[in-house]
């Protein structure tokens, strides 16, 4: 009982940040239900319900349209292509070597995000389709493997100057593609349990209530200070992961 009470309360505050921020849920919610469940049903549960916190967040920002896919549509084709070689590798990587992995993307999240507050030294790249291409490799093996497929993403954005509206109409449908694309390949790989749909499902009821609040508490929060918040949580997280 204690478990399912826990694996709530993640759920919800997975829910809550993505709402607010945008991105997240994953980040925050691995480390966390690595106390009660194995790493590899943690990924397989994340890029579940994000299909659907994704898809809510899209009505929410109206981000999903068609000029937006097309604009990144080598990132999305190499992002499905590299979905399929993570989750190939996360039935045969140990729980340990999934952890560290997610542990470094996390790590690799909050800076990320610090250099985007900050913006000390921006580094300006071209935006190009091979720029666009090894991205979404990189981005689709990090949601195979952990379902943490954010950070080469924002790299991308924040270093070919994307305005705040191409950041978010960007992120919402790559994650929710990706996410799709996750599930798709999971189904047919075989790695759905029992288990697994029972716990996605009631941690997707509690995520759901969570994104709801987040998305009406960003209308009015500083995002800056928020983000600010989400940067140190993360950094403490990946930490304990890597080193604890």
């Amino acid at each position: 009982m204690e478990d399912l009470i826990f694996i709530a309360i993640v759920a919800a505050l997975a829910g809550l940040i993505k709402g607010i921020g945008g991105f997240g849920s994953s980040l925050v919610t691995i480390p966390l239900l690595m106390y009660v469940l194995e790493i590899e049903d943690i990924v397989i549960m994340m890029i579940t319900f994000n299909v659907l916190l994704n898809t809510m967040l899209l009505f929410e920002n109206k981000g999903f349209k068609k000029e937006n896919i097309k604009n990144n549509s080598v990132l999305l084709i190499l992002g499905i292509f590299g979905t399929a070689i993570g989750v190939m590798l996360l039935s045969i990587l140990s729980g340990e070597i999934i952890a560290t992995i997610a542990a470094t993307l996390i790590l690799v999240a909050a800076i990320m995000q610090s250099y985007k507050l900050l913006v000390i030294n921006p580094v300006h790249l071209k935006d190009s389709k091979l720029f666009q291409g090894i991205v979404g490799v990189i981005s689709g093996m990090g949601n195979g493997i952990a379902s943490i497929d954010g950070p080469p993403v924002i790299f991308y954005l924040v270093s070919t100057g994307a305005e705040k509206m191409r950041f978010k109409n960007t992120l919402a449908p790559h994650f929710l593609i990706m996410g799709i694309a996750g599930v798709i390949l999971h189904f047919a790989a075989g790695n759905y349990t029992f288990d697994i749909l029972k716990y996605t499902l009631y941690m997707a009821f509690f995520s759901a209530i969570g994104l709801i609040f987040g998305m009406l508490i960003s209308r009015k929060l500083n995002e800056k200070n928020f983000q600010i918040a989400v940067v140190i949580i993360l950094i403490g997280l990946a930490t304990k992961m890597l080193f604890f």
